[in-house]
């Protein structure tokens, strides 16, 4: 816990440098990019180069996970028009498709997908329920979801600190972002069967060193 005190100490007065300069859109990229210098690019092609088929993602942001998709045909669904314009720009050239819409409300029929991606994504939505509720209403059964997410700490005193902070936190990111959110219960009540957990850190100028995972579950088969 030390090291990730010591760690956003150093970094906080450049990230909060950017944050005054940069729009949110932007701020968003740049802080990711260096995220993904630091090997968060290599969970991403990890987590999603196998997928086939239609894939859809939630949240897609400004497009970082783009360049990971090797044989799938992706929908990426944003709700922030300015995060939409950036992940058309990521998407030219290729046949990705963004659509604006929510990850509350899915704009895709039922069952109408081979997987579902999220990528940092469960940490800021208003209803973490509600996203895996509609995960588990558009992807086929049997289909796979890919997540990558960062979490609340495991350790007692880490876990309480982060839950603590989470209310400041929450207003200074400017991106709706919870320090102290666990993605497997909701994932759980919506049927997703987890497969499997990774856990590791990022260590990257302007990003909290957070417990992050990444996550593979299966849309459970009708009994």
């Amino acid at each position: 816990m030390l090291a990730e005190f010591l760690h956003l100490c150093r970094h906080a007065p450049g990230a909060l440098a950017l944050k005054r300069k940069l729009p949110q859109d932007e701020l968003y990229a740049t802080l990711i990019e260096r995220a993904d210098r630091a090997g968060l690019a290599e969970r991403r092609r990890a987590l999603v180069s196998d997928l086939r088929g239609k894939v859809v993602e939630i949240g897609c942001g400004t497009g970082a996970m783009f360049p990971y998709y090797e044989g799938a045909e992706v929908i990426g669904i944003e709700p922030d028009p300015a995060f939409a314009a950036k992940g058309r720009e990521a998407a030219r050239g290729t046949s990705i498709e963004v659509i604006e819409g929510s990850g509350e409300a899915l704009p895709l029929p039922d069952a109408s997908m081979d997987a579902a991606v999220l990528a940092l994504v469960l940490c800021s939505v208003p209803d973490e329920d509600r996203v895996c509720a509609e995960v588990a209403r558009v992807v086929k059964p049997g289909g796979q979801i890919r997540l990558i997410e960062h979490v609340r700490s495991e350790r007692r005193v880490a876990g309480a600190l982060m839950k603590a902070l989470d209310p400041l936190w929450f207003r200074i990111n400017g991106q709706g972002c919870h320090l102290d959110r666990d993605p497997l219960p909701a994932l759980d009540r919506a049927g997703l069967r987890i497969e499997s957990i990774d856990a590791f850190q990022i260590w990257s100028a302007g990003i909290p060193a957070f417990p992050m995972r990444s996550i593979r579950a299966i849309r459970a088969r009708a009994s």
